[in-house]
């Protein structure tokens, strides 16, 4: 997996398109994500219209995540032994279906937060199958020297859902209300469904050991505690998705509160928000090699944790729109780093259960801090809690940098090993 040098510039940025089976799965997860940001904004609006809580939000949030938290471990050893295409089929039809029955509860005016939280943790039941099914899917779908590129441009159409999705919501909500979204939301899903059926997948690629999962998870344990590099991205995408990750959640109230505007300025700032994600997207894909992302990552780590300490006392949409961007940027910069130098460590035999070990410390992580955040707010004021968090996360990146040389090192010296990067010669 060598990574080449490539002096055409955008051609290189978007090469893995080229690949029929990468360039349907990215076009129908562009549709799904988009319809998914429209119902996140339009859910996390209502729940805040009718409690007027910011530690609900982040309960809501919570209920949602947990799931993940318990179920990951046996999904993802499931996940290396089964069909990945038939997998992400069945998630996104069940996506489907839980839209609709959001719209329905809407329409018929009988929607209250109990609903909201049942069909939170559905959702979190589904996603702790389809998010790390989706991670070592798409991998198989281009050749391994174009892994970095197709990680990128996941990213990408991550990010770039994140800046039409908000923006479209925030729009929506005025005219069609909340369930008109989430009636949306079921459509992508299911336009979504006809890009997964043409991709061609061949069985060949499941893995033919039997399952045994508390074994295959003992595995991807001992896997990551041996591992330095990959101890270390656990325990920073931990802390980062507790002390950062969650400022997003509680933009509804900081809206509502602060901005005093309505649900068109949320879509705005999300949107913005989305902006600095789509350029972090784009400045990773067109990244010719690996090697600097250690450093990516730490820079994007001191810069969102600083951003986060002023945001919410900002009460000038101009300045906090600017914030937005930079914000965006610096948070993707975290996670596209570390989830690309998390693939390019992998092996392929275990990748899907590394993964979903990934994932259970992102959303334990995020969830947590959510919850945490979002009841410390109702304490000592939401500015105030999102203030701490960030003095906090910088504090644990002054922790992390002694350890910092001998994991970059490590890394290298895997990537050499597995043929990512090329030994120069003296």
């Amino acid at each position: 997996m060598k990574i080449k040098a490539d002096n055409q510039g955008v051609r290189y940025m978007f090469r893995s398109l080229r690949i029929r089976n990468f360039r349907l799965y990215f076009m129908g997860q562009t549709i799904s994500l988009t319809g998914g940001w429209i119902q996140q904004i339009a859910m996390s609006w209502l729940v805040y219209k009718l409690s007027g809580s910011v530690a609900l939000l982040g309960t809501v949030f919570f209920v949602s995540q947990i799931p993940m938290f318990f179920i990951l471990p046996f999904s993802s050893a499931i996940i290396d032994k089964t069909n990945k295409k038939q997998m992400l089929f069945t998630t996104q039809a069940l996506f489907m279906v839980h839209s609709i029955l959001l719209s329905v509860l809407y329409f018929t005016s009988l929607i209250e937060i109990w609903h909201i939280l049942v069909l939170s943790f559905v959702y979190g039941l589904i996603n702790s199958f389809d998010n790390p099914n989706r991670q070592a899917f798409y991998i198989e779908l281009v050749p391994k020297d174009n892994i970095l590129n197709a990680v990128a441009l996941n990213s990408t159409v991550l990010n770039s859902t994140r800046l039409i999705g908000p923006a479209i919501a925030g729009v929506l909500i005025g005219i069609i209300g909340e369930g008109g979204c989430f009636l949306i939301n079921s459509f992508t899903a299911f336009l979504s469904l006809g890009f997964i059926l043409f991709i061609e997948y061949k069985r060949l690629s499941i893995s033919q050991n039997k399952l045994r999962v508390i074994k295959d998870i003992k595995e991807a344990l001992s896997y990551i505690s041996s591992s330095l590099p990959t101890k270390a991205i656990m325990i920073i995408v931990f802390f980062f998705c507790f002390l950062v990750f969650p400022i997003t959640t509680f933009i509804p109230a900081y809206v509502k509160d602060v901005l005093s505007l309505e649900s068109d300025s949320l879509g705005l700032i999300m949107a913005f928000i989305g902006v600095g994600s789509l350029l972090a997207s784009f400045f990773l894909a067109s990244r010719k090699e690996i090697l600097s992302l250690g450093r990516i990552q730490l820079v994007s780590l001191l810069a969102s944790s600083i951003l986060i300490i002023p945001f919410f006392f900002v009460k000038s949409i101009y300045l906090s729109l600017l914030l937005s961007v930079l914000l965006g940027f610096s948070i993707v910069g975290v996670i596209a780093s570390t989830t690309t130098v998390l693939q390019a460590l992998t092996s392929e035999d275990i990748k899907a259960r590394i993964l979903g070990c990934y994932l259970i410390f992102f959303t334990l992580g995020s969830s947590l801090g959510n919850l945490f955040l979002g009841w410390l707010s109702d304490i000592i004021g939401l500015a105030y809690a999102i203030g701490v968090s960030g003095f906090v996360a910088i504090l644990a990146i002054l922790i992390y940098l002694p350890y910092r040389k001998k994991v970059n090192k490590l890394t290298k010296d895997i990537y050499i090993e597995k043929g990512v990067v090329e030994v120069i010669p003296v």
